[in-house]
């Protein structure tokens, strides 16, 4: 429903390769200090480069569901439905 995110993007790539040199270090050394900090703005970089927006099939799922929940109430003015016709709605996916 919602885009999901790629976590082998480039950017993660490069965030990866980071840590694997991290790893390698030893804690409180000046490069290992340096890589946190290139760590630290590679993730903001990241975190700025994502995008929250909703996807295309999702907003057409949400317009069916609406969608067909405006047709059973619409005919419930004419007819009693009975409770399974409820159940369809869920299911245009």
């Amino acid at each position: 429903m919602f885009k999901k995110e790629h976590p082998n993007t480039g950017m993660q790539l490069v965030i990866d390769a980071a840590t694997a040199e991290l790893l390698k270090e030893s804690p409180g050394s000046d490069r290992y200090n340096k890589i946190v900090e290139q760590i630290e703005k590679l993730n903001k970089v990241a975190a700025s480069n994502r995008s929250d927006k909703v996807s295309k099939d999702g907003l057409i799922a949400v317009a069916g569901n609406l969608l067909g929940i405006g047709i059973i109430v619409g005919h419930e003015r004419f007819a009693v439905i009975t409770s399974k016709a409820i159940g369809f709605v869920g299911k245009f996916r």
